[in-house]
């Protein structure tokens, strides 16, 4: 069954599922997110670089959340169109 969170819940469920994106991966410092008819990331940052294989595995580490996270909660797909994600540095 799905559970249907309000908006402020989904705003944070996004926020704590990126959150955890880039807690996963160090040398994640960000992505952009497109929505024609599926999602994709049209913008991948990494540091330091990684080879080819470490990529392919974080963009669909990263997808594999987005559609989680859109599962659970449809309204949540809005929050993502033509969003970038990245790495805050405190």
């Amino acid at each position: 069954m799905k559970h249907r969170s309000s908006a402020p819940d989904f705003e944070a469920d996004l926020e704590a599922g990126i959150g955890a994106l880039f807690r996963r991966h160090p040398t994640l410092c960000g992505f952009t997110v497109q929505d024609v008819s599926e999602l994709f990331l049209s913008e991948l940052s990494v540091y330091p670089p990684n080879g080819p294989e470490a990529r392919g595995y974080l963009q669909r580490d990263i997808l594999t959340t987005l559609a989680r996270l859109i599962d659970e909660c449809p309204e949540t797909r809005a929050l993502l169109r033509e969003r970038t994600f990245a790495r805050i540095v405190h």
